[in-house]
């Protein structure tokens, strides 16, 4: 039986194969694991299509894998949300539409609130990209374009308090703050059991007992090899612990620890 990275890598074979047609497609919006795993993917892919992620403005976390005919491609490794609007204007416009959610000012309203009431209209994950809180009582929701007028007219709620829907236009400069925790440390080495210790504030013993039970993974995917050399913008997840990413793992000391900076998703 196929595994699940198996038949995810599939769909992206077809998507690719339907645009060395020229046809010009796309996936439905993937998590931030199925757009890294697009990412590599598209990487090693040797056929005459070339993919780019996008999930309306830089810095996304929900994206959608346009998969485009090789003679699209440049010298880029990769396009940025204006140029992606530029150079596929149609395919841009289609894959994301985004949309203001106001709210009354009665109660606060969290990503959990906006995300419930979608879902509760009988939508999928898998339309539905970013919904970046903007503050109390707003947000930006980014969808399926095919789904903006359904939004627009029936999405009058979230959670207890009513809400007005309009579109919104995405300045070339939009973005969405993201909250981290930073960390700094020294390792004694870029192994993994050393900068799990220091992310989890474990000891180099329960370290190594995470990832042997499988609670660690690092960019993704489990990974039970506590010698693993960690490199800079590694992912890495710890279950009941946290998400976090290295930013960098360089610079020995007077004493020959390495310097170490990486942020916690909170």
């Amino acid at each position: 039986m196929a595994s699940e990275k198996e038949l995810f890598e599939a769909r992206l074979l077809d998507l690719c194969r339907r645009a060395e047609r020229y046809e010009p497609c796309m996936s439905q919006f993937f998590s931030p694991r199925e757009c890294f795993f697009a990412a590599q993917y598209m990487k090693r892919y040797a056929g005459d299509a070339f993919g780019v992620l996008y999930g309306g403005y830089d810095g996304f976390e929900r994206g959608r894998l346009l998969v485009l005919p090789e003679y699209l491609a440049d010298e880029e490794a990769s396009w940025s949300a204006a140029q992606v609007r530029e150079r596929v204007p149609e395919l841009a416009e289609e894959a994301v539409a985004a949309l203001s959610v106001q709210g009354s000012g009665y109660r606060t309203l969290s990503h959990r609130d906006y995300l419930g009431s979608l879902l509760g209209m009988g939508l999928e994950r898998a339309v539905i990209g970013d919904i970046a809180v903007m503050d109390d009582h707003s947000a930006i929701v980014l969808c399926d374009a095919r789904i903006a007028p359904f939004l627009l007219s029936e999405l009058t709620a979230v959670g207890s308090d009513k809400v007005k829907v309009e579109r919104f236009e995405l300045s070339p400069d939009f973005s969405v703050p993201r909250e981290f925790e930073a960390i700094s440390d020294t390792v004694a080495s870029p192994r993994l059991d050393a900068v799990v210790a220091s992310l989890a504030r474990l000891s180099r013993e329960g370290a190594q007992q995470a990832i042997s039970k499988g609670l660690v993974e690092m960019d993704y995917e489990t990974c039970d090899k506590p010698d693993k050399s960690v490199s800079e913008g590694a992912i890495i997840s710890v279950r009941g612990q946290g998400k976090y990413i290295v930013r960098s793992l360089s610079g020995l000391t007077k004493k020959g620890r390495y310097r170490f900076l990486a942020d916690k998703y909170r």
